[in-house]
């Protein structure tokens, strides 16, 4: 399998870092499996209570969310560096900066492409970010 990314972006505004680090596009060649994931949020996956992780602080529960995703991936012997799209949905856009950190820390170089998309609402109230993604991977699995 092969993955191309195209176009990636440049992680800065003039001085300072992109907020976000992202590419524009990815093309894949041959895959042998795709993973598509719902939106993941900031609750523990693994905790028998389900309970929201960082209530009221965006940074924490995108960490949670891509640690659910890293979860899942690993159950088809995939990792964060299979993703190859990502959507983002943040209640409040200006949380992007805190977020983007996050990613910026989880994810490898480069990273994969994303789409952010500013929302006046999640299912539950106390939720501040949700990320869906696709994988594709070469594992025979």
């Amino acid at each position: 399998m092969e993955v191309k990314f195209l176009a990636k972006q440049s992680t800065s505004h003039g001085s300072t870092p992109h907020p976000w680090p992202f590419t524009a596009g990815a093309v894949v060649s041959r895959p042998e499996k795709l993973i598509v994931l719902a939106g993941q949020v900031g609750y523990d996956r693994i905790g028998p209570d389900r309970r929201l992780i960082g209530p009221g602080d965006p940074a924490a529960q995108t960490r949670q969310a891509i640690e659910n995703m890293k979860a899942l991936l690993a159950q088809e012997g995939a990792g964060l560096q299979d993703i190859v799209h990502m959507t983002v949905y943040l209640v409040d856009v200006q949380h992007f900066s805190a977020c983007g950190s996050v990613a910026r820390e989880l994810f490898g170089d480069p990273p994969p492409p994303m789409t952010l998309i500013g929302v006046k609402a999640l299912a539950w109230p106390e939720l501040l970010v949700e990320i869906q993604a696709m994988a594709v991977t070469s594992s025979p699995r």
